[in-house]
């Protein structure tokens, strides 16, 4: 479900794959072939979200922000992690169930472990991988920074297939 709040649209690239189990309200921006599967829910009545290209929200995500928070491209959050903070950078890989809390910031190139918790306000460098409860950053090794170079290539390609086949939300015109 896609809706307005506030006066406020949700703003999708036609090329992007929008699951009809999904929720997405208010002041959002999702990029060109980025997708969003079901069940998670994109909500941006507080402040602004924008989610760049190529970028994959999988299902039972929680995206949501006290002000803003700006997901760049090339951008994997698997399942089920919550993502309440300022900026992920791109080319970043966010673990299943992991937790970025209030005004955190993610660096570019950034792998961040299953299940991790990034306490607010926590700023993450390029290059680093995150691990644990609460998070603790290390350097990035250089296996894990090649595996950030496409890190949603896999996902574009299924969800272009989705849409082949019928499923997910018709989007028509174009953000911005």
């Amino acid at each position: 479900m896609i809706r307005g709040f506030g006066g406020k649209e949700p703003k999708i690239h036609p090329s992007a794959f929008i699951s009809e189990a999904c929720y997405i309200v208010g002041d959002v921006e999702i990029g060109e072939n980025s997708s969003v599967w079901p069940g998670a829910v994109i909500r941006a009545d507080y402040g602004r979200i924008t989610i760049g290209r190529n970028s994959v929200v999988q299902d039972t995500c929680v995206v949501h922000t006290d002000d803003y928070l700006h997901i760049g491209d090339n951008v994997s959050v698997t399942h089920g992690a919550v993502l309440h903070g300022h900026r992920v950078g791109n080319n970043v890989m966010i673990g299943i169930n992991a937790v970025l809390l209030e005004e955190a910031e993610i660096g570019n190139f950034c792998f961040v472990g299953a299940g991790a918790v990034i306490r607010a306000k926590t700023i993450v460098p390029d290059e680093s991988l995150v691990i644990g409860v609460p998070a603790e950053v290390r350097p990035l090794s250089p296996e894990n920074r090649r595996r950030l170079e496409a890190p949603t290539r896999s996902y574009i390609a299924n969800a272009q297939a989705h849409k082949r086949e019928g499923h997910g939300t018709e989007i028509s015109g174009s953000p911005g």
